[in-house]
C-alpha cells in the first residue's frame, strides 16, 4: 500500500473521545493553531446518539464501538467478558450510561502523594468545574457554566421503584447526600447526569460541533492510525489507513494520543515504545524501553442482585415494541417521555465493612433486570441492584499479539485476582439485600430473582459472582502517569523518553477513581490543555 504525505498540522491528537474531543476544541480556540482530531469510527449522526435512553439500543447493536472482549477470566469461570469501548465522534462519552460522577477527592490526593504534583483534588477541582454546567450545585465544588450540562433526576418525575431506593436507603442507616459529586460520595443520591434538555452531552456534541467552522480544526472520520512516526526521538507525526489508502499526517508541535486505556497503550506499542518483552517477539524495533505500557489495567467488576416486584412499576413495559416505538415517538416530537432519561435516578455509595475509612461500594438502582450486559432483558418485573468496588485490587494488562493494527489487543483485566475485590462484592449483595428489605419495598417487593434466597453462604454468593459478573465499563491505568520505572507518562502526560508525545485520556490516571471514570476523564482533557499551553510560553 503506498503511503502519501497528505496533511502537515501543529497538533495531532489520536481518538476523539471523551478526552480528545476536549483537547482539540480547546487546543484550536487558538486561531494561530491549526489541530487535527482523527477517529477511527464515524460521525454518529444517529438519534440514538443523542437521545438519553439510546444507549440501551447502542449496547446491543453494538455500533459506535469496537466491542471487544477479553481473554478468558480464570476466576470468572473462564469466561471471556464483553469490553465495549466508544469508536465513533465522542468515544465512550458518546455511548455510555451517563453517569456524572467524579469519585472521591481523596482518589486525586492519592495521585499527588505518590508523585504526580499538581493532580490533587484542590487542583483538579478547577477543571471538574470548567467542564459542567450544574445550576443546583454549591458554586464551592460545582461548575454553573461549562459545556456539559448535568441532569438530577427530581423526585416527583423518579419510578417507585428509584423512590423506594432513596427511602429504604435512609432507612437502612444511610444519609441523604444531595450532591455526590461534593466533598463524599457517602450516602442515597439522585444520580446525576450528563444530559441536559433531554440530549445527551457527549465532548462530540458539546466540543467538537460548536467548532466545526473553524479554519483552524480538522476533524477526520473513519480512520485507523497505524503508528506513531519517530525520528531521533521525537514524535513528528501519524500513520493513517483511510479509504483503503495509507497517508502520512506530520505534526509541528505534538502528537497527542487519546485512544482510552485500550487503543492508547496498543499504538505505543505498534510504534515501539514499550516493554521490550512484548515487543521483541513481534518482530518490533523498541523505539522506548517503557515497560509499563499497557501494565497496570484497573475496571470496576460489577455484579448485580436482580429483585421481583409485586406490581408493574419497573422499566420493562417500555421494552415492548409498542411501547418503544410510542416513547421513540415521544422524545422526537417533544423531547420527554422515558427516552429523554437514562433511566439510571438513584444510587448509593456504601462501606464494606467499619474497618473502611471511605464509601468502598457503589451501588446503582437500576429500572429493570437484564444480562449480557444489558443486551437481553429478563421478561419479569423487576429491578437490580447493580454494584461494584470503587478501588479494586486486581490489577490486569493490554498487549498487542500481532503487528496488526486492526486487530484486537489482548485484553486482561485479571478480575478478582485479588481476593478483597471478591469480599467487597459479598458484602455489596448483602448490603444491597439490607436496603431491599427494609419497609420503603413492602408494597412492591416480590421474591429475589437472583442469587436466590437461598443463596446465604459465603460461598454461594461468591459462586453467583463469578458465574454473572461483569465489567461496568471504566478501565483505566494503562499508560500509568507517575515518577517510578513503571510510569509511562509524566505529571506533565508527556511519554517517558520520546519528546512531542504525550498521551491525554484515562490511560494515565495511576489508580482507578472511586466512581465512574468518564468524568474523570473529561477533567483530564481540560487540565492537560493548559499544562500543554503552559509549555508553550
Amino acid at each position: 500500500m503506498e503511503k502519501r504525505q497528505v496533511a502537515t498540522t501543529d497538533y495531532i491528537v489520536v481518538g476523539a473521545g471523551s478526552a480528545g474531543c476536549i483537547v482539540a476544541s480547546r487546543l484550536s480556540e487558538d486561531p494561530r493553531t491549526t489541530v487535527t482530531l482523527i477517529e477511527a469510527g464515524g460521525t454518529g449522526k444517529n438519534i440514538l446518539y443523542s437521545m438519553p435512553a439510546g444507549f440501551f439500543a447502542l449496547m446491543k447493536s453494538g455500533q459506535g464501538n469496537w466491542n471487544y472482549q477479553t481473554v478468558p477470566q480464570r476466576a470468572l469461570n473462564g469466561r471471556e467478558i464483553y469490553f465495549p469501548r466508544g469508536k465513533v465522534l465522542g468515544g465512550s462519552s458518546a455511548i455510555n450510561g451517563l453517569i456524572a460522577s467524579r469519585g472521591l477527592p481523596g482518589d486525586y490526593d492519592h495521585w499527588e502523594r505518590i508523585g504526580n504534583r499538581g493532580w490533587s483534588f484542590r487542583e483538579c477541582l478547577p477543571y471538574f468545574k470548567r467542564l459542567e454546567s450544574f445550576a443546583e450545585g454549591d458554586p464551592e465544588y460545582r461548575g454553573h457554566d461549562g459545556p456539559v450540562g448535568v441532569t438530577a433526576p427530581v423526585r416527583e418525575n423518579m419510578t417507585a421503584v428509584s423512590r423506594a431506593w432513596i427511602d429504604a436507603s435512609i432507612q437502612a442507616g444511610l444519609p441523604y447526600n444531595p450532591d455526590h459529586n461534593g466533598l463524599s460520595t457517602y450516602g442515597v443520591s439522585h444520580a446525576q447526569g450528563n444530559y441536559k434538555n433531554a440530549v445527551r452531552q457527549s465532548t462530540a456534541a458539546r466540543y467538537i460541533t460548536p467548532a466545526m467552522d473553524r479554519p483552524n480544526l480538522r476533524v477526520v472520520v473513519d480512520a485507523l492510525v497505524t503508528k506513531v512516526i519517530l525520528e531521533q526521538g521525537r514524535a513528528v507525526g501519524v500513520e493513517v489507513i483511510r479509504g483503503g489508502q495509507r497517508e502520512i499526517i506530520r505534526a509541528d508541535r505534538e502528537v497527542i494520543l487519546a485512544g482510552g486505556a485500550v487503543n492508547s497503550p496498543q499504538l505505543l506499542q505498534l510504534s515501539g515504545i514499550g516493554d521490550p518483552l512484548d515487543l521483541q517477539p513481534l518482530g518490533i524495533k523498541v523505539e522506548a524501553p517503557l515497560v509499563g505500557v499497557g501494565k497496570n489495567l484497573q475496571d470496576h467488576l460489577n455484579v448485580s442482585l436482580k429483585q421481583r416486584l409485586t406490581s408493574p412499576v419497573s422499566y420493562l413495559r417500555n421494552t415492548r415494541p409498542l411501547s418503544m416505538l410510542g416513547s421513540f415517538a415521544k422524545y422526537a416530537l417533544f423531547k420527554s417521555g422515558p427516552s429523554a432519561t437514562n433511566g439510571l435516578e438513584a444510587w448509593s455509595h456504601v462501606h464494606s465493612s467499619a474497618e473502611i475509612d471511605h464509601p468502598d461500594i457503589q451501588i446503582y438502582c437500576v429500572n429493570i433486570m437484564h444480562s449480557n450486559n444489558g443486551r437481553d432483558i429478563v421478561p419479569e418485573e423487576g429491578f437490580m441492584a447493580s454494584l461494584n468496588h470503587c478501588r479494586p485490587r486486581s490489577v490486569g494488562t493490554v498487549r498487542i499479539k500481532t503487528v496488526n493494527p486492526g486487530e484486537a489487543p489482548l485484553i486482561d483485566p485479571c478480575y478478582l485476582s485479588d481476593p478483597e475485590d471478591l469480599r467487597v462484592l459479598r458484602a455489596g449483595i448483602r448490603i444491597s439485600r439490607d436496603i431491599i428489605a427494609q419497609g420503603a419495598f413492602d408494597a412492591i417487593r416480590g421474591q429475589e430473582y437472583e442469587p436466590g434466597s437461598k443463596a446465604e453462604s459465603d460461598a454461594d454468593i461468591d459462586a453467583y459472582i463469578r458465574r454473572t459478573a461483569n465489567t461496568i465499563y471504566h478501565p483505566v491505568g494503562t499508560c500509568k502517569m507517575g515518577v517510578d520505572e513503571s510510569a509511562v507518562v509524566d505529571p506533565e502526560l508527556r511519554v517517558r523518553g520520546v519528546d512531542a508525545l504525550r498521551v491525554i485520556d484515562a490511560s494515565v490516571m495511576p489508580t482507578i477513581p472511586s466512581g465512574n471514570t468518564n468524568f474523570p476523564t473529561m477533567m483530564i482533557a481540560e487540565k492537560a490543555v493548559d499544562l500543554i499551553r503552559t509549555g508553550q510560553r
